[in-house]
């Protein structure tokens, strides 16, 4: 293995070191300063302490996730490093970066469902991802996608109902949801916008890129996704009463389509009749012409509603 390392990435708690064909996480640490005080010195322990769990609890999650496809696998999990294989496209962010004049809306819209289904698996597993982002998505070199990055996750317990389930955080299933829906608007407006949800602030906090609410925002505080490619599907993606669960985001992303694609585009029906309600597969057989912008406010995917 080369053993000349390259920092690939960095963030709060870890960073990613690159040797050769493997990528390395480890904890960040910091050196008290030699003439730190006594508070100075806790605070600077405190936080690699922080670090150091952060890191065995993101290796938890990864051990929990090992078998769940598109969920990037370790070679080798301890207490002090997360072993990785390196992916050469690294990030999808980054290459969408790189490659912004040729990338077509129709792969975008693959990405899209196969992040909208590897999110599914990870509920299905009883994890809520929590970091939802294009940087957290690796673009391996047939352009599939791999999931990484669980520092923030949580495992619901096995006693807690999946869809009523709120951590001391404030994170649910749904806040999965509306952060998918951030990370898809990102990449197709260019513009950043996500929000938080946390009933012990006292007043709205609505300052830059990233708003914490009091209560769930309400449509007239989300940006404007009217003219936007799959606008619709980030609408129901935010709002409150959009979409409750990945199967409904997937079933919406099959139903819909690229600019670029042919009208009468192949749909997968296989995977449509593992996931959608039979209205809906009714409504896409009766209408495949119908325009499905339109049709997913006509549809209701709020499992609610009934």
């Amino acid at each position: 293995m080369n053993t000349k390392a390259d920092l690939i990435g960095i963030g709060r708690t870890g960073c990613v070191m690159r040797y050769g064909d493997v990528a390395v996480k480890t904890t960040n640490k910091w050196t008290v300063p030699a003439d730190a005080s006594e508070y100075t010195t806790i605070v600077y322990q405190q936080m690699n302490r922080s670090n150091e769990e952060a890191l065995k609890h993101e290796g938890r999650i990864y051990a929990h996730l090992i078998h769940v496809e598109g969920v990037l696998k370790p070679f080798e999990i301890s207490d002090t490093e997360i072993r990785m294989p390196y992916v050469s496209h690294r990030s999808l962010d980054r290459y969408l970066s790189a490659n912004k004049d040729t990338v077509t809306n129709i792969q975008r819209l693959l990405w899209f469902r196969s992040a909208a289904e590897i999110i599914s698996r990870v509920h299905r597993q009883r994890v809520l991802v929590a970091d939802i982002a294009a940087r957290n998505f690796l673009v391996n070199a047939d352009l599939s996608l791999q999931l990484c990055d669980f520092s923030e996750s949580i495992v619901i317990p096995v006693n807690q109902d999946l869809n009523e389930f709120v951590s001391e955080s404030f994170l649910t299933i749904k806040f999965d949801i509306a952060r998918f829906g951030s990370m898809l608007f990102e990449i197709v407006s260019g513009h950043r916008y996500e929000f938080y949800v946390s009933p012990e602030i006292e007043v709205d906090l609505e300052d830059g890129e990233s708003k914490t609410y009091r209560q769930w925002p309400t449509e007239e505080k989300l940006p404007d996704t009217k003219d936007l490619f799959l606008g619709d599907i980030i609408r129901k993606c935010w709002l409150e009463e959009g979409f409750h669960s990945m199967n409904d985001v997937c079933a919406a992303l099959y139903c819909a389509r690229a600019p670029e694609e042919e009208a009468d585009v192949m749909l997968d029906w296989r995977y449509l009749l593992g996931v959608a309600s039979p209205m809906i597969i009714f409504t896409i057989l009766v209408v495949r012409r119908f325009p499905w912008q339109k049709a997913l406010d006509a549809l209701s995917f709020n499992r609610a509603g009934g």
